[in-house]
């Protein structure tokens, strides 16, 4: 199995709890079972768990470490609990009537009982017959239902729409988030008591975890992501002292049986560590998270909190948290390279950038350019591993945090709107200028991007004409388009753009992501677009376009289709981009 098949496998495998000897994980064996597989400690074999997928919603628990499945009958839940040991218990409750047909279950999310157990809220909409609803009108919304094993179900009508985050029995209240299109989501904390006299709070940002009354939000991203512990008894929002280390928080959960302590991913210079925090004094203790890279947060459950770590030098692995702050490791499906070294992080000019050096003479360079733009480069398996090959052929990698980029404060972020051709044109100056120094030419140094990063990449062969080309993958080529797409779907995306993008220029160079500007690159120069025929976010017929006209006026540009969405489906699309992307940089660059 290629490097690029083997990331995809291993990242569509959830991870559950940890065992003797490492990760317990899930994944779909086919369409109707779940697989739930274990550590082999000292060897011994263990047979994998299989769980069958039926019912209306299936949900890991992670307070009780198991699997639930959910099924309506009418007015009655069935509900059945499978234990990652494969153990089974069930029990049944009844639910009040639907007032207009029958119940249709939406969603699930695990909460508190008042008994202090495990219980469950059910997001459900009353289901009537078509006829029905056109001679009634609009349907009246969700309902929220709260269910637990003996104990009675609780109703409650949202006042506003949005989806369930958060039941709080303790708190009474539900906490719904209104996504609201590129801004922050708003979150909504009403009181279960419709006549109360207590209003319903709000903030904005991203929801991370609640309990007892507390919440963890992520607020002021993605120009200053800062954590935030949000009172949902009175809307309070106070951030904790000082926080854990430098860099910006990407995520956080509580840890442990309250609400004193939380297990903190910060991101600082394009890798990320994990603090365990006191939220009471602000006092962080860094764990010990050596070689992860990227650490996602997958699961957090009263025993400890599991991070899967994924890096382009050391691979992928696993480690758990316990609520005391020890960790354990386990490796991943992918092994660390021992031939190359970490990234180092520094400054070109002004512009951050991890720089991955070849273990032998440097040949040329690739400068890659993150999606976006409100994103930022990491030591992280980029690009399914392709960053491994090219430099065992020789090619220097730049990861350019170019002038837009999240993780460097709001005004870097916000410096480049509606003048990107000035910003990245400084940012790619300072590239050159550092990887010349080092004795690579800009006719051996090629530029990579995927979506917006694509639209940089072939900007920069606008800007600099003595580069050997470019390759994109699914990018943004008319600004325009992509403007008006994305406000038929959510209006609010016309403001967004508007404040980024100059629309309304009648000159393609001002407009800058415009066929008839980008298409003025130098006429030696090899572009090869990438791009998914079922891309749903940026628009592979605009890509085609592009290069037809790109074609036309006598420039080496091609088009490669490959069947998949904005990024590949499965593992046999991954492998398939990868082996594109790398052919066509090796074409561009002329490599041996």
């Amino acid at each position: 199995m290629s490097l690029p098949e083997l990331f995809f496998t291993e990242r569509q495998k959830h991870l559950l709890s940890w065992a003797e000897g490492g990760p317990v994980r899930a994944h779909m064996e086919d369409a109707e079972t779940l697989r739930i597989t274990s550590p082999t400690p000292h060897g011994e074999p263990r047979a994998p768990h299989d769980i069958a997928v039926t019912g209306d919603a299936l949900l890991y628990a992670q307070a009780s470490e198991s699997f639930v499945s959910f099924a309506l009958d009418g007015d009655r839940l069935d509900v059945t609990h499978h234990a990652l040991d494969g153990t089974r218990h069930g029990w049944s409750t009844a639910l009040p009537t639907a007032p207009r047909g029958r119940w249709a279950l939406q969603d699930v999310i695990e909460t508190r009982s008042a008994a202090g157990g495990t219980g469950f809220a059910l997001t459900v909409v009353d289901e009537q017959d078509e006829e029905e609803e056109e001679e009634e009108g609009e349907a009246e919304g969700d309902t929220l239902l709260l269910v637990a094993e003996g104990a009675g179900t609780v109703s409650h009508r949202p006042r506003a729409a949005g989806s369930l985050v958060h039941w709080d029995e303790g708190a009474a209240v539900v906490v719904l988030r209104e996504d609201r299109g590129p801004f922050q989501p708003l979150l909504r904390a009403e009181p279960l008591d419709v006549d109360a006299a207590r209003p319903v709070i709000t903030t904005e940002g991203r929801w991370l975890d609640g309990r007892d009354g507390e919440a963890l939000v992520l607020t002021d991203a993605p120009g200053a992501p800062r954590l935030a512990l949000w009172n949902l008894r009175d809307g309070s929002l106070r951030h904790p002292d000082a926080g854990p280390g430098p860099g910006p928080v990407d995520d956080a959960r509580f840890i442990g049986a309250g609400t004193s302590s939380a297990l903190v991913v910060r991101t600082y210079e394009g890798t990320d560590r994990a603090w365990l925090l006191d939220l009471a004094s602000g006092a962080a203790e860094p764990l010990d998270t050596p070689g992860a890279g990227r650490l996602l947060l997958r699961v957090a459950t009263p025993r400890g909190a599991g991070l899967y770590g994924l890096s382009t030098t050391e691979g992928t692995s696993y480690r758990w948290i316990s609520p005391d702050g020890a960790v354990e490791c386990a490796p991943g499906a992918v092994p660390p390279d021992p031939a190359l070294s970490p990234p180092t992080h520094t400054y070109l000019g002004t512009t951050p950038a991890l720089v991955y050096e070849p273990p032998g003479e440097t040949t040329a360079a690739v400068i890659a350019l993150h999606g976006g733009p409100e994103s930022q480069e990491r030591d992280e398996l980029r690009w399914d591993g392709l960053y491994r090959e090219l430099l065992h052929r020789g090619v220097l990698v730049v990861g350019l945090d170019y002038t837009g980029s999240s993780g460097y404060g709001d005004a870097f972020l916000r410096r480049p709107w509606k003048d990107w051709e000035t910003a990245f044109g400084r940012d790619l100056d300072a590239c050159l200028t550092a990887l010349r120094d080092r004795g690579v030419t800009a006719d051996r140094t090629a530029l990579l991007g995927g979506s917006f990063g694509g639209s940089l990449a072939l900007l920069g062969c606008v800007l600099a004409e003595d580069l050997a080309g470019a390759v994109a993958a699914a990018p943004l080529t008319d600004i325009r388009r992509q403007a008006a797409r994305a406000a038929a779907d959510d209006a609010r995306y016309a403001a967004w753009f508007s404040e980024r993008y100059d629309l309304a220029s009648p000159l393609a160079r001002q407009r800058t992501f415009d066929p008839e500007h980008l298409t003025t690159a130098g006429p030696k120069q090899r572009v090869v677009i990438v791009h998914g025929e079922n891309d749903q976010v940026t628009s592979f017929q605009d890509s085609s376009a592009l290069v037809a006209r790109a074609r036309e006026l006598g420039l080496p540009w091609s088009l490669t289709a490959d069947a998949s969405g904005h990024v590949p489906d499965d593992a046999d699309e991954a492998r398939f981009r990868h082996d594109q992307v790398r052919d066509a940089l090796a074409a561009v660059l002329d490599l041996p």
